[in-house]
């Protein structure tokens, strides 16, 4: 007759306490594994409109101060960093300086969402004191005026002063009076800042960088108006990361705020 072995409870005890080892370092694992395809170590990539670029960077250094998650900007022309944003396939979120580009991104399939910002307004800036007395659109095609703009069939200031302008059927006497043709709305002010230029449209938030400079508001240019949003990308390994980023920006106390101090004076509502 076959004697029947006995467990050894010792082995028995050694034997559950690995399988409970085990189950704990998986759940372990499964907690602090990424639960999306971000690396851990990995920023947030904003592609951003030059014109953006001082509320935007004031804005992710504070939110990196409070989350620890560090924000990466690719700055340029809005043509040009969308362009850049299709080619890479690597952006968290796109900001161009008016919300034609994100509409254009959308229809490439780039664009996942869109959170509204703000509004800016074209303007004239030129010298301190206005030495040349500009006062009027007529002495922007004064032929002796150095006068700049940005390019536009790449940067958003170019492209919504030249659609209104049309318009009003006055955008071909001032495009053929523009001396120089400048890259983004920044380089704009730089060259009225440097008298390289006498005068340039741009941005209003952008001209009230520099209080120096005077600003000649026009009513030809009154309905040459940008709607900033700012994008999610299909692109983004983390789309949840990204739109707590955007949520962030648009909060009101807290991105509406260095959005306020950079001279944004026309923000969205904030979000409920």
């Amino acid at each position: 007759m076959r004697r029947l072995l006995r467990p050894d409870p010792v082995l028995a005890v050694a034997a559950g306490s690995l399988v409970v080892l085990a189950v704990c370092v998986a759940l372990l694992y499964r907690e602090s594994a990424p639960t999306s395809g971000r690396s851990a170590d990995r920023p947030l990539v904003v592609y951003c409109a030059a014109a953006l670029r001082p509320a935007m960077q004031t804005t992710a250094a504070e939110y990196e101060q409070q989350t620890g998650m560090p924000v990466l900007f690719r700055f340029g022309n809005s043509g040009e960093v969308l362009a850049n944003a299709a080619l890479h396939r690597d952006g968290d979120l796109f900001l161009p300086a008016d919300d034609s580009f994100v509409r254009l991104a959308e229809d490439r399939g780039l664009g996942a969402e869109a959170f509204p910002l703000a509004r800016m307004r074209a303007v004239v800036v030129t010298r301190p004191g206005n030495p040349r007395g500009l006062a009027r659109f007529a002495d922007l095609l004064d032929p002796g005026l150095k006068f700049g703009q940005a390019n536009p069939d790449a940067a958003a200031i170019g492209k919504v002063t030249r659609d209104h302008l049309r318009t009003l059927g006055r955008w071909d006497a001032l495009r053929e009076n523009t001396k120089v043709q400048h890259a983004t709305v920044t380089d704009a002010l730089n060259a009225v800042q440097l008298g390289a230029t006498d005068a340039a449209v741009v941005w209003d938030v952008v001209a009230a960088s520099d209080p120096s400079l005077a600003v000649v508001r026009l009513p030809e240019l009154d309905g040459a108006t940008a709607r900033v949003e700012l994008a999610l990308l299909k692109s983004s390994p983390d789309p949840e990361a990204a739109r707590r980023f955007a949520r962030f920006v648009r909060d009101p106390d807290r991105g509406g705020r260095h959005f306020r101090a950079a001279g944004f004076t026309d923000l969205a509502p904030a979000a409920p």
